[in-house]
């Protein structure tokens, strides 16, 4: 049988600082504004410039990997946050972007290994704390990611990407009911998701599958019926993605004799 979940998409949010007052000068502004208009390509002439002249900061450099992780130019992005944590390495924000920049490009191993310095120095911080949950999972540590995500929800409760995370691990585990309760949570909190009902969905038709083998046919049919309201909700928010499809497609075509 052949399932998808939808993967998270990884979107940094530039931090606050980078539109700050910054001692650059109108370069700097203006490659902020060649930023937020999408002319990555000009922003980042601009901030080369500022290096060129000897003008660099951390602001800068940070503008300068937003550009090109827009530009979906790992190497270049990845040494550009780097540089700006040379000049500021005591930011959590810089920190946790540096590991979004990572799982971006499914760097797991990297995102782990900074994560374990990342987290002992800013505990509370939610970002550092997701990234190094969903790159444990993505390596398979499933249990430690699931114990990372509990310490995550005590300051996060409500924050949907650690429930839609904690119901993903536990489906892959075969915990289907407590991939149900988190995964409904998610829903109840962001009914415009479509990865999230996607996600639901397949819980469903494990439950489905689960229930036929214990010869409940009842609740069987029950979960099923949940399972095509789950995917249609998916369909209906983002009708193009490939997975939601063929979900779709597989979870209509099951037989309830």
């Amino acid at each position: 049988m052949k399932t998808q979940f939808l993967a998270f998409v990884i979107a940094l949010a530039p931090f606050s600082l980078v539109f700050s007052q910054s001692p650059a000068g109108s370069s700097y502004f203006q490659a902020v504004e060649e930023y937020k208009l999408r002319n990555y390509s000009k922003s980042i002439e601009l901030l080369k410039s500022l290096q060129a002249e000897g003008k660099a900061t951390f602001e800068s450099y940070a503008l300068l990997a937003y550009n090109y992780d827009k530009l979906n130019d790992f190497e270049n992005a990845y040494g550009s946050i780097q540089e700006a944590r040379k000049r500021k390495p005591d930011d959590e924000n810089l920190a946790a972007d540096t590991l979004g920049i990572l799982a971006k490009y499914k760097k797991w191993k990297a995102v782990i290994e900074l994560s374990e310095k990342f987290v002992p120095l800013f505990p509370t911080n939610a970002e550092i704390r997701f990234f190094y949950s969903l790159a444990l999972s993505e390596k398979g540590a499933g249990k430690v990611a699931l114990s990372q995500i509990e310490k995550a929800k005590s300051g996060n409760a409500n924050d949907v990407r650690f429930l839609e995370l904690e119901g993903k691990i536990y489906y892959s585990l075969k915990n289907y009911d407590k991939a149900d309760m988190s995964l409904r949570w998610a829903s109840s909190l962001n009914e415009k998701s479509a990865s999230i009902w996607n996600n639901l969905a397949l819980v469903q038709e494990a439950l489905y599958r689960q229930n036929i083998k214990l010869g409940k046919k009842k609740d069987a049919i029950g979960y099923l019926e949940e399972a095509k309201e789950c995917i249609q909700k998916a369909e209906n928010i983002d009708s193009n993605d490939s997975s939601v499809k063929e979900n779709h497609k597989r979870i209509h075509s099951i037989s309830q004799s």
